[in-house]
This record gives C-alpha cells, sequence and structure tokens, in this order.
C-alpha cells in the first residue's frame, strides 16, 4: 500500500510538472519573425544584381542591386499563418512579363511552372526544368506556397508548341525572381531541407495557365469571389461552410448550379447567368428560384 502511495504521488507530480510546462509554452511571433524575414531579404538583394542572362550574382563593382532597381516590385500582403494575421513584404522582380496576348492567372487557377528555388545561401533546394502542374491558391490542401500564390499571378504565360517527341517548348512565357519571407513558405514548421522560418528565392517561368472549375459547376473558380475580396473561401452564399468555388448547388436550394443556367453561351463567365424573377439575384445564387 505504501509503494502504491508513492507511486500515484510521483504520477500526479509528473503530471502537473508537463501541465506547467503547456503553459509556459508561448505562441511563435510571426509578426516579429516577419520583420526578420524582410530585413534578410533586403540584405540580400542589396548584395547581389541580375546580370545580363538573367542569373543572380553578387555585387562586386558597383552593380545596380536587385534592391535598387525599378524592376523590382514590393506587394504587402496579408496571410494568417499563425491565429493572428500578419502583413508581409513580398517581392517579385520581372524579367519577361509574358507574351501580351495572354491573360494572367488568378489565384484559384492552376498554372504549370518551371522554377529553381534556393535559400538566401544560394542553395539549390529544389529544381523543375521542364514544368510542373500547381494549383496556384494556397488556401486548398494541393496548393503552392502563399509566396507563390501572391505573386505568380503577375506573369503571363507564353505560347506552347508540341515536338515530335510530345514534350512541351515554351516561348515568350513570363520570366523572373520571387523573394518570399518565410511566413509566405514554409513558416516555422520548414519542410524537407528547408528550416523553419527561412525565407525563400525562385526563379520561375510561368508556361501555361488552366482557368479551375473546382465544382464542375459551369462557373470558372475565378468568378466565384462574389464580394471580390481576393478571398475564395468566405464566399459562401447558403452559409453550408462550402465556399462557392468548391459548392456543387451554391444557393443551397436543391438544384446543382451547372442545372440553373448560369451561363448560356458557356465561357464559364456567369455575368450572362439566367435570372428568372428579375430582381437582381441570378438563379444559381437565389434560393427562391429552382
Amino acid at each position: 500500500m505504501k509503494y502504491k502511495i508513492l507511486l500515484i504521488l510521483a504520477l500526479l507530480f509528473i503530471y502537473a510538472s508537463s501541465c506547467k510546462e503547456d503553459e509556459d509554452i508561448t505562441p511563435f511571433d510571426h509578426a516579429a519573425q516577419a520583420l526578420k524575414d524582410n530585413d534578410s531579404l533586403v540584405k540580400y538583394m542589396q548584395m547581389h544584381f541580375i546580370n545580363e542572362a538573367g542569373e543572380i550574382e553578387e555585387v562586386a563593382d558597383g552593380e545596380e542591386s536587385i534592391y535598387d532597381s525599378t524592376d523590382l516590385i514590393t506587394k504587402l500582403v496579408k496571410y494568417s499563418p499563425g491565429s493572428e494575421e500578419i502583413e508581409y513584404k513580398l517581392y517579385y522582380y520581372k524579367l519577361e512579363e509574358g507574351l501580351a496576348t495572354e491573360e494572367n492567372p488568378t489565384r484559384v487557377d492552376k498554372v504549370n511552372v518551371s522554377y529553381k528555388g534556393f535559400t538566401l545561401d544560394n542553395d539549390v533546394f529544389d529544381q523543375n526544368d521542364f514544368g510542373s502542374w500547381f494549383d496556384l491558391y494556397s488556401e486548398l490542401t494541393t496548393g503552392a506556397i502563399p509566396g507563390w500564390s501572391h505573386s505568380i499571378i503577375h506573369f503571363k504565360p507564353g505560347t506552347v508548341t508540341i515536338l515530335p517527341d510530345e514534350s512541351h517548348q515554351y516561348d515568350e512565357n513570363g520570366k523572373g525572381y520571387l523573394f518570399i519571407p518565410s511566413g509566405l513558405a514554409y513558416a516555422d514548421a520548414g519542410e524537407g531541407t528547408i528550416n523553419p522560418n527561412e525565407s525563400l528565392v525562385f526563379y520561375i517561368e510561368l508556361n501555361e495557365v488552366f482557368r479551375s472549375d473546382y465544382d464542375s459547376d459551369t462557373v470558372l473558380s475565378m468568378f466565384e469571389d462574389i464580394n471580390n475580396d481576393g478571398n475564395f473561401n468566405n464566399d459562401d452564399t447558403d452559409a453550408d461552410k462550402i465556399p462557392n468555388y468548391l459548392d456543387k448547388d451554391d444557393d443551397g436550394d436543391g438544384t446543382l448550379t451547372k442545372d440553373e443556367n448560369p451561363d448560356p453561351n458557356g465561357d464559364g463567365n456567369p455575368e450572362d447567368a439566367i435570372d428568372t424573377n428579375g430582381n437582381g439575384t441570378p438563379d444559381y445564387l437565389d434560393p427562391t428560384v429552382s
């Protein structure tokens, strides 16, 4: 009995200690890390330039740094890697914008991208010279990192030629560099050989764009941001916790969106959607019409 009491006391002590340790764990400070990331990215860009071949080199003889170049664009991005929304500075540098006659991708499109990713120590951690398809929207479980989602939309694809061996040749496609803070990459978790809180640089070539219709309702996903705030996850017409771009019945009236004539001319844009009762709300978003 004596030993049983001692064992119980010991277990209680261990439990109390573990609870105390849990209480002492403080949430990761993403806001502070965002400032560190920006400092390191700015320093990197100040110490490097892009040569005539489009490659990054260290400044050695008064060359114009990446940071001082007018081709460098700074974009403010609000994102929540943790429980709070943080404002990040994302940078992209266009070597070539892409074919002028082509349209930019949206954040809910699929893109084919050739790329090389490297750290601020110029260590290459991943490379694909032939192109791979990605869901650009980072909020999807299969989506690209937020830094890609918010920057590749500023490039355009080029022309595609299918060669005799069935490989693809891309010409006049968008090319450039992305300078991404860790909070818009893999944050404090890291990924593979990428360390936690590591800012990244990518060289990218945007080869092709595929306009997505994730819920197969004949309305392209790019047109399902009803409030036009850039966040497709907060557009939920029938409040069923499924955002419209993933919802086959957007208004929850029991009739599938594709059966409520949302796109009579078949171009994926619901601007010509049928509005039977003329109340200004198209049938596919109006639960009173089915």
